[in-house]
């Protein structure tokens, strides 16, 4: 963690060496020099997610989905979004069901602490997530950010509130999107279904095991970030934009 901090540090504060050689720079220029710092910023942004990911020590994370997921968070943070900012939970839907697309991350001890299985919804795809909706009745996973909420005792026992924070997930509270567990999200039926785990109405549903102990620390609004194949959601998402995030980024390493 130390090599993780210094290594962007250097980026950060060393003196404002020129990038890109096309970008003439002159120090009176005050343009120029934003146009300097928001190019060391995103330098030392990019160093510290390959930085990160190293420290993760987890090759079947997605290197793309974490930097995303990185970018959302600090998005997030910015804007006061989050009230849990030690958690990161990223699902990753570009994988098949039967593999770990579940990865919860203590962000103060830069560690993977749970990677688990975990269902879409129905009319997303069978073994894939393909398709994804904010829809009611869609039966649908939806893709983005989310804010995790309270835990209750509802339909699927001790369950977990989300809130949708853009265009692809707002609607999820009010569809009823919740985070439980489910007998169709263990391993023991991915063996009697021909190794295609079970899938919901929509809600990202855990194993059993284990279940509780996440919930328990991410419920009350730290980072859920639901990740897939969909270009629209890339080419609109606000959170991801440069300026939502970076200077949260920077900010923290000041």
């Amino acid at each position: 963690m130390k090599y993780l901090f210094l290594f962007v540090s250097f980026f950060l504060f060393s003196s404002n060496t020129i990038v890109d050689s096309n970008l003439r720079i002159a120090e009176t220029d005050e343009e120029a020099e934003k146009s300097i710092s928001l190019e060391k910023k995103i330098m030392a942004f990019d160093s510290y997610v390959e930085s990160f990911y190293d420290c993760l020590s987890t090759p079947e994370l997605n290197y793309n989905m974490l930097k995303d997921g990185l970018k959302g968070y600090y998005s997030m943070k910015a804007q006061e979004k989050l009230t849990n900012t030690r958690y990161l939970s990223l699902v990753d839907f570009t994988l098949a069901s039967n593999k770990n697309r579940f990865f919860l991350i203590d962000m103060e001890e830069k560690k993977v602490i749970k990677k688990s299985i975990i269902a879409h919804g129905r009319n997303s795809g069978g073994l894939l997530a393909t398709k994804f909706s904010n829809e009611s009745e869609s039966k649908m996973s939806s893709l983005g950010f989310f804010t995790t909420g309270a835990i209750y005792d509802g339909k699927y026992d001790y369950s977990m509130k989300l809130h949708g924070l853009e265009y692809s997930n707002d609607n999820v509270f009010e569809r009823g999107v919740v985070v439980h567990s489910a007998d169709y999200a263990t391993k023991e039926f991915l063996k009697k279904n021909g190794n295609v785990l079970g899938r919901s109405y929509g809600c990202p549903a855990l194993p059993h095991k284990g279940y509780k102990d996440i919930v328990d620390i991410i419920n009350g609004g730290s980072c859920f970030f639901i990740y897939g194949k969909d270009r629209k959601y890339f080419r609109t998402s606000k959170l991801l934009k440069t300026y939502k995030y970076i200077d949260s980024f920077y900010s923290d390493f000041e």
